[in-house]
């Protein structure tokens, strides 16, 4: 009998281990698929772009996610990032 493959968690492992990497899962009607998320601190506004073909309810989540970072960010107490020219 033929089956998906296995899953294998070694490549979510190594790619999580670098800051600003997290894994989800995403599903659509032909299945399930690890996601890796990328995310980046950068100077600007504080506002969110989301890029590519999302649904609503992982737009949804950005923005949650977002909202949560601007408010326990006082608490984290990052040194503000600075761009080199």
């Amino acid at each position: 009998m033929i089956q998906p493959p296995r899953f294998d968690d070694r490549e979510a492992a190594e790619r999580v281990a670098a800051p600003g990497i997290s894994v989800g899962l995403v599903w659509t009607a032909f299945g399930g698929e690890v996601q890796f998320v990328e995310a980046t601190s950068m100077v600007g506004k504080g506002e969110l772009h989301l890029t590519g073909q999302l649904g609503d309810v992982i737009k949804e989540s950005a923005q949650i996610a977002l909202t949560w970072v601007i408010q326990i960010f006082p608490d984290l107490q990052f040194v503000p990032c600075t761009i080199m020219k």
